[in-house]
């Protein structure tokens, strides 16, 4: 492909939220492969797009691929015209076909490819265009489909599918899946079908194109019943394992070090163990809300002693230890009116801003004055009194929340994957006792 087809690829490639895979990527995927006992094996890459994954094989593992029959389903009917002008196009059996809805009655030895990645929407706001009757049969074909769920997770989940029993599958795929609550099927499926290894790759694979945290998914399709999870890193062009799984059911993948065990060893509670965790409402939500006020502060402020109207307010009225009880969002609400948007408003307890990647910590205060809230800021509401040991104060736990340890916490068991924590995420933060806090403090961060 020439310089100026390949810009036009990319182009076009947008709308279905691909992006052209680093041939240093393709050769370390091929370098994964295991070996293929079968005389005539079938290998797949969906999405295929330029075919850079089979021409991976062709490049690293020649005998494979010359005894394969091989696959490559594209969707992209431009992409297509693309690739049978190709050398490798006569070697290759070509499907021009969205991918989640192909039916074949083959079964694969190998599955390999870079799924796209994306909200299927017809919203300005998502980049892979999808209509809505599609989008209904995808929701009604994958089990692992939850809430806003993103592309790359229908594609494994078919994928899998797909296999024969001990067969491969090698995506490079978005970090998300680890720890999103999104994924949580997905996960469950992943334990259920075989054996899961995860080398996290970090989030300069695909710059300056694409500011995505990326890992290689290596999973063998098996009928074990107890499911092993790997979880490595790569680094240094080589890769170092992080910690090994024999019974991995689907919980949430996070990374271990000296100091994320310290601490949780540390600790007597999680988070959700004192607290209930609850979500600001969203703007649509605040906006249809028929006793919300939009406006510029200087007409909501001129009408606050008539109207009694408060600032609803949102992440950035959010600091450690601080709330900036000032406009900000430019929507106001009556204050008797502020729990018909969440009834924990009228009590005084504990915000959390959960933004990290980046600044890289837990932005977290005591909301005393019960205003109403909306966006990505979280409220803290403290369960009935059933651990009769844990005794920090509201105070106690903002300071802890604000803490460098906390901030390291986070940074070492999630690696930035996404740029804020999800209520999951939050819960399982370790949460010591008051003594338990002084021991920790007293002992100090080390390297």
């Amino acid at each position: 492909m020439n310089e100026r087809s390949m810009k036009d690829a990319i182009e076009i490639n947008k709308d279905y939220g691909i992006f052209f895979t680093p041939n240093w990527v393709v050769d370390l995927m091929v370098g994964m492969i295991k070996e293929i006992s079968e005389n005539n094996p079938f290998i797949l890459e969906p999405a295929c797009g330029t075919a850079q994954f089979l021409e991976g094989i062709k490049r690293n593992a020649l005998d494979l691929f010359a005894k394969s029959q091989k696959y490559a389903v594209e969707i992209n009917e431009k992409m297509i015209k693309y690739l049978k002008d190709k050398e490798i196009a006569k070697d290759l059996h070509i499907i021009h076909a969205d991918y989640l809805l192909w039916e074949t009655k083959v079964k694969f030895d190998l599955i390999i490819g870079n799924p796209p990645y994306g909200i299927p929407s017809l919203s300005e706001h998502y980049t892979i265009k999808v209509d809505n009757e599609t989008k209904r049969k995808y929701k009604k074909m994958f089990k692992t489909w939850y809430g806003k769920y993103n592309m790359y997770g229908a594609f494994i989940e078919k994928s899998v599918k797909l296999l024969k029993d001990g067969g491969q599958l090698l995506f490079i795929v978005p970090a998300t899946f680890m720890i999103l609550d999104e994924f949580k099927k997905l996960r469950v499926f992943l334990a259920k079908s075989g054996k899961t290894h995860i080398i996290y790759m970090g989030s300069e694979v695909f710059k300056p194109i694409a500011d995505v945290t990326t890992v290689i998914l290596n999973f063998i399709k098996t009928k074990m019943q107890n499911k092993l999870l790997k979880l490595s890193e790569y680094k240094g062009k080589r890769e170092e394992l992080v910690k090994e799984l024999d019974n991995w059911s689907g919980e949430i993948v996070t990374f271990e070090t000296d100091f994320t065990k310290w601490l949780e060893k540390s600790c007597s509670y999680r988070l959700g163990d004192i607290y209930e965790v609850r979500i600001s409402p969203r703007t649509p939500e605040i906006k249809h809300n028929p006793f919300v006020v939009k406006g510029n502060s200087m007409k909501a402020e001129a009408n606050i002693e008539e109207n009694s109207l408060i600032p609803i307010l949102n992440g950035r009225n959010l600091e450690c230890n601080k709330v900036i009880y000032e406009p900000k969002s430019g929507y106001w609400i009556g204050k008797e009116h502020a729990t018909e948007l969440r009834r924990f408003f009228k009590e005084p307890h504990i915000v959390v801003g959960l933004g990290f990647r980046g600044k890289g910590r837990v932005a977290a205060a005591y909301d005393e004055k019960c205003y109403p809230w909306m966006g990505d800021v979280y409220h803290l509401l403290r369960k009935s009194t059933i651990f009769t040991h844990f005794d920090m104060k509201e105070e106690d736990v903002v300071d802890y929340l604000n803490s460098d340890y906390v901030s390291r916490y986070i940074k070492d068991a999630y690696k930035g994957i996404t740029y804020h924590l999800n209520i999951t995420q939050l819960k399982r933060l370790p949460l010591p006792t008051k003594e338990e806090w002084e021991k920790i403090k007293r002992r100090g961060i080390r390297e």
